[in-house]
């Protein structure tokens, strides 16, 4: 702010009548524009002391505009602003009480009495080199116990250094395998092991992440999580479909195949400039097709792009449109992990046929073909 001219100094108050946390602003009163911007300035300023419990008097020349005020005991604030004469114009008051509600929540410590304590960890679309490096120094810890997902790379597993043990959370029993990974999860607590439950993508991207920290929070204990590269935006690119492209696709969706007891989650209605990701569905893919087109809107020629097995060695990357990639995908075993790309997109950085100029279909990227 300005420093005050001589003619504008104010009169000095006494140390008792300021609070130990008062801070005041001076700003020299010039002209109408400075007056008007440096008013800006002086509210700037305020806001940012009183939200830290600070107490305010802002003074343009002799003439106090602003003041500000907190009460600890009802964890308010109050602005007040003054006009050239002594009435108050305007105020506002501000509850604070609840800005910090998460902080007064009572969770469970980290660690047990015990020492048990549990860490979530994503492992990204299975490539190791796209594991983040505190996942990647927790996994390689020979101390640690890993509860894995099926769909975790074998890649990632074959850097795990200690006890791991791996669900098979198979299409059908899905809730059972859930329920053992629950239960392996409470054993090693209770032996005051570090639990590491490990899982594909980022555990919070349809990964059921928040259901576990709730479930965690049953056992007296409070997880750690540590996110992972999520398939949604990593496995479309490592098949060189890029889920956003100017003057083709400005907005992304992410779906599931599969909502709450496998019912199938509303859809999205079409729109040309628009991409949809799908996560888990692959199993339901000739329905997911046939829904899109008759209840969403989308023309049977929509192009739809499927990376199995997303930066792994066994990666492969089928391509079609919406009448087309079901078949395709019966024909070449499609299995999970895949990640669905709907849109245009999908063609962009895909080179069409040398002689006719169409959009080449079928298996164009297959990680597992012999180099020769």
């Amino acid at each position: 702010c300005a420093s005050p001219s001589k003619e504008e100094e104010l009169t000095p108050l006494e140390e008792h009548d300021l609070p130990l946390n008062t801070h005041k602003i001076h700003v020299q009163n010039t002209d109408t524009m400075s007056t008007l911007m440096n008013r800006q300035m002086i509210l700037s300023a305020a806001v940012a002391l009183v939200l830290s419990n600070s107490v305010c008097s802002a003074f343009i020349g002799n003439s106090q505009r602003f003041a500000f005020g907190f009460s600890a005991e009802k964890q308010q604030s109050c602005l007040s602003a003054f006009t050239d004469g002594e009435g108050v114009s305007r105020s506002i008051s501000v509850d604070k009480s609840n800005r910090s509600n998460i902080s007064k929540q009572t969770l469970p410590p980290e660690s047990l009495s015990n020492g048990g304590k549990i860490t979530m960890v994503g492992s990204g679309p299975g490539d190791p080199d796209l594991l983040t490096v505190a996942a990647y120094k927790i996994i390689t810890d020979p101390n640690v116990l890993v509860i894995s997902d099926r769909l975790v790379s074998k890649e990632i597993l074959d850097l795990i250094q200690g006890e791991y043990k791996v669900a098979r959370k198979l299409p059908g029993c899905a809730e059972a395998a859930q329920e053992e990974i629950y239960g392996w999860c409470k054993d090693g607590l209770d032996a005051g092991k570090h639990v590491i439950r490990l899982k594909i993508g980022d555990p919070f991207v349809f990964g059921r992440g928040g259901e576990e920290v709730l479930k965690f929070r049953g056992f007296g204990v409070e997880p750690k999580v540590i996110p992972g590269v999520s398939a949604a935006f990593s496995a479309p690119l490592l098949g060189a479909i890029p889920v956003t492209h100017r003057g083709v696709s400005n907005q992304v969706v992410m779906c599931t195949g599969y909502g709450r007891n496998g019912t199938s989650p509303d859809l999205i209605q079409y729109h040309r400039e628009q991409t949809i990701v799908f996560l888990m569905a692959v199993g339901r893919l000739r329905e997911l097709c046939q829904r899109l087109i008759d209840m969403a809107g989308y023309p049977s020629k929509t192009p739809v792009g499927i990376i199995q097995n997303a930066g792994c060695p066994t990666q492969r990357t089928v391509v079609g449109n919406m009448e087309t990639i079901a078949d395709l995908a019966e024909e070449y075993n499609v299995k999970a992990p895949s990640t669905i790309v709907v849109g245009e997109v999908v063609n962009v950085l895909l080179e069409g046929d040398c002689e006719t100029g169409e959009q080449v279909v079928g298996l164009i990227q297959n990680m597992t073909a012999p180099v020769g």
